[in-house]
């Protein structure tokens, strides 16, 4: 009896719980995507499993779903918006729905807004998508708010130029509307227009453009899978390009990064909704915390209808009843509780405001990249107050504004790492600086006690502090880590791996590089660069020619040591046969005195002395006492007058040349007279700026390190002090230093005034400030630099003197004439020659001065042997009057 008593019971309730248990039913409708592979069908029935279990229903309470699919029906799919908004309303006809649930992908491609329409025709419905201005309770944010988020982010960031791909109406809307701001944030927008079918050969057309800077926005966040994918094949998920998604937790998934995104690829900037994932079943496989927001939205659109279906019932103690039919004028008594809604989700806090907008949700911003992706870099919150409310803490953004965005920090967060390689002028330590050149403490250049540095980079440091802080209004705490001359960075070719200052960047371990760093493209492959803040010139550091020294008879250089033989073997032929013939030929002056035609002096005039002396006055175009008489050494004579003009201009032309080589290379115009020229070797100084011009440059520059490199003499040192020591040592003046403006004239303005910087540019070299690569900091910097360059604060910075010993660069011993003339040194071989002239005529004057006092002192002239030249005219008689004739002018000296 009692065991039949405990089953009428238990009969009694459960027929009780039948009668009082009702069926609720919601309308979910899906179209392109939402019903591919019935994902969404899925998403909404594990979440009316959820609901069912027990978890926010009355007891016996179940939601019932019914699935509308629109691709069911091709011709549905294909009808246009007013044809499909009249099918809804004809399908929603008695079924006795309590909600419906529709994306905007239902009909055909011009249904963007489908959900607002049918919003404002039935009650209550849910929007998964884009429903602004509508009678819907929207599951995603309004486009007012997400334009609001990204404005603030990317004039955050400083985007100057950025591209903005965008995917169906509601994104163009968003295009639109930034458009319309670029005057006012000074934006050069770029819109391009995905095409879903045809995105490989767009990424290709978008690698081709400089802009690095990129927005996504799709109305159909499905289609971001694709353009992700693509992307990363594609290579604009890599080094150098900063993307952001523009749309709530895109489809950067843990097993994305960990299975493709590696090491040097794009810096990603991307927004998650706070939510409470890990609260609701699913059987679907992948976890809510890698679904997109749509689907999140999906599943929390029937828990919000639960919800409210609770209240309701608790309210009125009935179930809302349904609205048949599409009426502006009928209202759901649900709509009344849908505006109570608040609770967190998977799709992040949801709740309405009385129009139907979606309220008090909070957005975080991830912004990073490789180790760093997952950095939290801002907060959005809806309702400021509610956030405040909520969290107990104090609002960190500005007042009226909902954006926050962290100043970026990547490698601590507490202050920007910047490296600074030791360098002067660009950066030097001030102690250091003192101690080496003996600069004053408070000397001119040091603008503060407390600054412990000085030098172009560091001045420019502290104007841009000052542009981040008054006119960017971004905080700017930075510490200074210094590196050692030439740790910029160098490249192992054979591992592809860089080090110093370039692999810090690269490994997140600094930000931000500053300092004489230069510009290339294996570098730019690896990080990125902000707009040049210089862009400097390469120079030669040399001798100066008024100190220049070399080998007294460098005049003789001309002719090498064969040509001046064969000259002189020349000479001595020329003047052996000029005398052998003034002997020998009847006709010249010897053989005419025999036959009295000339007088006994004219007889010696081609003498073995005479011979030379007649051979050297003619090549040295000098005068002569008396001419060949015959033709056979007047032939001779021409074509030694010949040969000797000819060594002579040849002679001469080269002489300019060696006399001057100490200004060859202020004559170098460019790198092709550079490499042209033999005269001295140009080395450069290890890691240092102009190293890397050369090293990393263009095919051109890789002829000068080349050239640098094969050299048999060692032309690389290791610092610049060693490559001015050994010019002052090297008094010929053949090495000279290639390198950049600055430094050169740097290290050559101290006593002694020596060295000089050639005016000529040699080539041209781009400083900028080096991050990693994506780095908002990058475009932060970049608009700094322009503040400045267009105020001439960074002109003012590079031309100052930044040591108060630079004792050469106001002195007047440079002067262009010095540069141009031949100088002492130069013509130092010409006095020699001058002096041994002087000299050997001096020594000869005592010789003859000695022989005559020994021999001819005590001996009486004989004057009969010398026949008078006024007797020339008798002579010449006497011997045509007959064979009694005598020859006059025979004498001692006839062997002569």
């Amino acid at each position: 009896m009692i065991q039949r008593g405990w089953s009428c019971l238990f009969l009694i309730t459960v027929l009780l719980t039948s009668v009082a248990s009702e069926n609720i039913k919601i309308v979910s409708m899906y179209g392109k995507f939402t019903a591919a592979n019935d994902l969404y069908k899925e998403i909404m029935i594990d979440a009316s499993t959820f609901v069912n279990d027990g978890n926010i229903l009355a007891t016996g309470d179940q939601i019932n779903l019914i699935h509308n699919n629109a691709l069911e029906d091709s011709s549905y799919y294909n009808r246009w918006l007013f044809h499909s908004v009249f099918q809804i309303c004809n399908d929603m006809r008695n079924t006795g729905a309590s909600a419906l649930i529709i994306p905007n992908d239902f009909c055909a491609d011009d249904c963007d807004d489908v959900g607002g329409i049918i919003g404002d025709a039935y009650s209550p419905v849910l929007a998964l998508d884009q429903a602004d201005d509508s009678g819907a309770f929207k599951m995603v944010p309004k486009l007012d708010d997400v334009e609001e988020m990204l404005t603030e982010v990317i004039s955050h960031f400083k985007w100057e130029s950025f591209i903005f791909i965008h995917e169906g109406g509601v994104a163009y809307d968003l295009v639109e509307r930034f458009s319309a701001k670029g005057l006012q944030y000074g934006w050069n927008l770029v819109p391009i227009e995905l095409d879903t079918g045809n995105f490989y050969e767009q990424s290709q057309y978008i690698k081709s453009n400089v802009i690095k800077n990129i927005l996504m926005y799709a109305t159909n966040e499905d289609v971001l899978v694709e353009v992700v994918d693509t992307a990363f094949e594609t290579e604009l998920l890599s080094n150098g390009w900063h993307w952001i998604f523009g749309n709530f937790n895109p489809p950067i998934t843990q097993q994305f990064l960990e299975q493709k995104y590696r090491h040097n690829m794009a810096f990603l900037t991307r927004f998650k909704v706070d939510s409470n994932d890990l609260l609701y079943y699913t059987s679907i496989q992948s976890p809510i915390k890698d679904w997109p927001f749509r689907q999140r939205a999906a599943y929390d659109a029937v828990v919000a209808v639960a919800k409210a279906i609770k209240m309701h019932k608790d309210a009125k103690g009935v179930l809302p009843q349904s609205v048949e039919t599409c009426n502006m004028e009928s209202k759901s008594t649900l709509e009344e509780y849908l505006k109570q809604v608040n609770f967190r989700g998977a799709s992040g806090d949801v709740s309405f405001d009385d129009n139907g907008d979606r309220v008090n949700y909070t957005v975080t911003m991830y912004s990073g990249k490789d180790k760093y992706t997952e950095n939290v870099a801002g907060i959005f919150a809806q309702d400021v107050r509610n956030w405040e409310k909520a969290s107990g803490e104090k609002w960190p953004g500005k007042p009226g504004k909902r954006m926050y965005v962290k100043p970026f920090r990547q490698s601590s967060a507490a202050y920007i790492k910047i490296l600074m390689v030791t360098e002067p002028p660009f950066f030097m330590d001030h102690g250091e600086e003192a101690r080496r050149y003996r600069v004053p403490a408070n000397s001119n250049n040091q603008a503060e006690d407390e600054d412990s540095y000085l030098g172009i980079s560091w001045e420019l440091l502290k104007e841009v502090e000052k542009v981040f802080t008054e006119d960017m209004e971004i905080p700017f705490e930075y510490r200074i880590f210094t590196m050692n001359r030439g740790q910029y960075g160098n490249l192992d070719l054979s591992t592809g791996e860089w080090d110093g200052a370039i692999r810090e960047i690269i490994d997140g371990d600094a930000d931000v590089v500053m300092g004489a760093l230069v510009v290339n493209d294996a570098r730019e492959k690896d990080i990125d660069f902000t707009t040049p803040w210089h862009v400097s010139y390469t120079k030669l550091l040399l001798l100066h020619p008024t100190f220049t020294f070399e080998y007294p008879f460098a005049m003789f250089y001309p002719l090498n040591v064969a040509s001046w033989f064969a000259l002189l073997g020349a000479f001595l032929v020329i003047s052996i046969l000029v005398w052998l013939l003034g002997r020998h030929d009847k006709y010249e002056w010897r053989g005419r005195a025999k036959r009295g035609v000339a007088s006994e002096e004219d007889g010696q005039t081609f003498t073995l002395p005479e011979a030379f002396a007649f051979a050297l006055s003619t090549g040295f175009w000098q005068g002569y006492t008396k001419g060949p008489k015959s033709w056979a050494l007047r032939i001779l004579t021409v074509f030694w007058c010949w040969f000797t003009i000819c060594m002579t201009f040849l002679y001469l032309w080269n002489l300019n040349t060696v006399l001057k080589f100490s200004k060859t290379a202020l004559k170098i115009q460019d790198q092709h007279d550079l490499l042209m020229q033999d005269q001295f070797e140009f080395g450069v100084v290890r890691d240092s700026p102009s190293f890397d011009l050369y090293r990393y440059g263009n095919a051109y520059d890789r002829e000068i390190f080349d050239r640098i490199l094969n050299s048999e003499l060692d032309l690389i040192e290791y610092r610049i002090e060693d490559a001015v020591l050994r010019m002052r040592r090297q008094w010929d003046g053949h090495f000279t230093l290639l390198g950049e403006e600055k430094i050169l004239e740097y290290a050559s303005r101290r006593r002694p005034c020596q060295l000089y910087v050639t005016a000529k540019t040699l080539g041209n070299m781009t400083f900028a400030f080096a991050t990693a690569s994506g780095s908002p900091l990058r475009d932060q910097f970049t608009r700094a630099i322009n503040i400045l360059r267009n105020r001439g604060v960074i002109d003012d910075i590079v031309n100052r003197q930044y040591s108060s010993n630079l004792e050469c660069a106001k002195t007047g011993i440079f002067k262009e004439s010095a540069k141009k003339s031949f100088t002492v040194h130069d013509m130092q071989g010409v006095y020699y020659m001058m002096f041994l002239g002087i000299g050997g005529s001096l020594i000869v004057f005592v010789l003859e001065g000695l022989y005559y006092l020994l021999w001819f002192k005590d001996r009486p002239s004989s004057s009969s042997r010398v026949t008078k030249k006024e007797d020339y005219g008798t002579a010449e008689t006497e011997m045509q009057s007959g064979p009694s004739a005598k020859v006059i002018g025979s004498g001692a000296g006839d062997w002569l």
